[in-house]
């Protein structure tokens, strides 16, 4: 008996680099999907393995041009009209699945649908501070969807209207406090070289006022305070990210001011 298809095909996009850990669960979560599209960057984990294990069509690639690039190159690879796009670490549980067949099923004039993202922090899912407000754009129309040119930033734009959808995609962000202060290391630099290379300058001074800024609005405006000793933990890093970020394009500047003067 042939099968009746209700919805336009779906497919997953992810892009990896040494994700065994979290690999599986996310995968998984996607089981509804009709084709997974993995790009790979060079893992040394089983991270290819799995993927290939859950049925992903796998790209190698030996270079990284970003995040933003590198799920650009898996979105031009899925062949869906519908794209699922989740980081390694995400993953979709049976609320929120129910509501994107549903949107699938009818989605009018969208786009697009964002939904919140719900993010743990050693364990901890955090309510409150800036991960409570978050929001991410995950399921697009392939052919109205991109994503930017920022290397750390991949955002994903879509043309035309963008819907809201009320489950969670969850986020295992930080494993343990070695992996948050590697994550606010990697970002800081990463962040402070795209900065530098646009041309934008810092000093100290506004090096310390936004990570003083990043922990109060965190901890104390946005409520940080209520998820325990993980949201202090949570603002407290955010705010070393911030700090570094601008402490470090005040390094690039500075060198590349003493360049010019040799």
């Amino acid at each position: 008996m042939t099968e009746i298809r209700t919805r336009p095909r779906l497919s997953l996009i992810v892009i990896t680099k040494d994700n065994a850990r979290t690999l599986g669960r996310c995968l998984k979560s996607a089981d509804f999907v009709d084709e997974k599209i993995l790009f790979d960057n060079l893992s040394r984990d089983e991270t290819v393995a799995i993927a290939e294990a859950a049925g992903c069509r796998v790209t190698v690639t030996e270079d990284f041009p970003g995040f933003s690039a590198q799920k650009q190159r898996a979105l031009e690879r899925a062949t869906g009209e519908w794209v699922l796009a989740l980081d390694a670490d995400e993953w979709i549980e049976a609320p929120l699945k129910a509501e994107i067949l549903a949107a699938l099923a009818n989605p009018g004039e969208a786009a697009g649908f964002d939904m919140p993202r719900l993010s743990s922090f050693c364990g901890r899912f955090l309510r409150h501070g800036d991960w409570g407000r978050d929001r991410v754009l995950r399921l697009v129309r392939r052919e109205r969807a991109r994503y930017g040119n920022a290397y750390i930033h991949d955002r994903i734009q879509v043309d035309g209207v963008i819907r809201p959808l009320n489950s969670p995609v969850l986020h295992e962000a930080i494993f343990d406090l070695e992996h948050a202060l590697w994550r606010m290391n990697y970002y800081s630099t990463q962040t402070a070289r795209e900065r530098h290379d646009a041309g934008r300058s810092a000093s100290i001074l506004s090096a310390i006022g936004h990570g003083l800024w990043m922990f109060l609005r965190n901890y104390v405006v946005y409520g940080g305070f209520r998820d325990g000793r993980e949201g202090f933990f949570q603002a407290l890093t955010a705010a070393e990210g911030s700090f570094y970020r601008y402490a470090k394009l005040t390094q690039l500047n500075r060198q590349k001011e003493q360049g010019r003067t040799k």
